[in-house]
């Protein structure tokens, strides 16, 4: 199959016209700033006739499309991926600290991390959900990432320990490792440095015996770790954020990963997070309806209602401090 031709932007406008989308005088300066692909391809779905899609053997839009239709859902995407990459930021540095901490308190020798009985054993690996027979596989990858991070990082304060110390402890080196890396980490800990971890996160952010988010054992920081490195990647690599689904059976959506961020934020850093949120959704609904029909089906108007419970519920307990 060839290669679609390439279209200067007045016949990407007429293509528009012709598939069915209103498109108006603003609509080539867009595309000029945007990209055709990034706008339409990445935010066509929810307006496309699919009957008439399948008869044409090309897209066909639903009877009304605009192209602000479509420039909306992508600039609101775009907005939701700002806000919440800040946040995914602030609870990767919690964790990545919980991790490193917990682990340099139990394993004092800074090259500890290299070692394979540092990390739980291979049935202590499978209590999780994990294949035993994956066990060795997992462990030596995660060591030829540290060990390469410590002999081969350019990162200036590495490069320094390194120099100077000889040895770059975990603590430091885990400023120079993914969020994805760190979950990984967390994954192989021994399971009494994973309770610690857990134990560390819920009090650095006041959370601790919190009757709202409930008790943060393992299995759960074990699945919210996985969904929040998903995300933040997702918001890091610019994908499609409001219609993102990860995890296992890709079951997790926007909304549900909000209540797992939940645990790595002060009470007051989540609050000012779903009051942005809420402040985002109901500027684009009251600018264009067919917003709201699109996020109904992924869980905004769920999340939209317990975050304005949940504000009432901070609010009230910040008053009675």
């Amino acid at each position: 199959m060839c290669c679609k031709p390439f279209l200067s932007i007045d016949q990407q406008v007429r293509l528009l016209e012709d598939r069915g989308v209103k498109t108006d005088s603003d609509t080539a300066g867009i595309l000029m700033r945007e990209g055709y692909y990034s706008v339409v391809n990445g935010y066509k779905n929810p307006f496309l006739d699919s009957e008439k899609t399948v008869a044409a053997g090309d897209d066909r839009y639903m009877a009304g499309t605009e192209f602000n239709d479509l420039y909306d859902l992508f600039s609101f995407d775009r907005a939701l991926r700002l806000i919440t990459f800040r946040y995914l930021i602030m609870a990767e540095a919690v964790a990545k600290t919980a991790i490193a901490h917990c682990f340099a308190r139990a394993h004092t020798d800074p090259d500890d991390y290299l070692l394979q009985a540092s990390y739980c054993t291979r049935e202590e690996f499978g209590e999780y959900g994990k294949s035993e027979e994956d066990y060795t596989g997992e462990v030596n990858k995660l060591i030829g990432i540290l060990s390469w991070r410590r002999e081969k990082s350019a990162t200036e304060f590495i490069e320094h320990y390194r120099s100077d110390y000889g040895k770059v402890p975990i603590w430091v080196l885990c400023n120079d490792l993914t969020f994805g890396n760190m979950e990984h980490f967390f994954n192989l800990m021994k399971p009494k440095e994973k309770s610690d971890v857990c134990k560390m996160i819920a009090t650095g952010t006041g959370r601790l015996g919190d009757k709202l988010v409930g008790y943060f054992d393992v299995p759960t920081a074990r699945i919210s770790l996985e969904v929040l490195v998903k995300f933040r990647n997702i918001c890091a690599h610019d994908e499609r954020l409001y219609c993102a689904h990860v995890g296992d059976r890709k079951n997790v959506n926007y909304a549900k990963m909000v209540w797992m961020l939940e645990r790595y934020l002060t009470n007051s850093d989540f609050s000012s997070f779903l009051d942005q949120i809420n402040d985002l959704i109901g500027s684009y609904n009251s600018r264009n309806g067919s917003l709201g029909h699109i996020l109904s089906s992924l869980g905004f108007p769920e999340l939209i209602r317990k975050i304005e419970s949940r504000i009432e519920l901070l609010e009230k307990s910040s008053s009675k401090e």
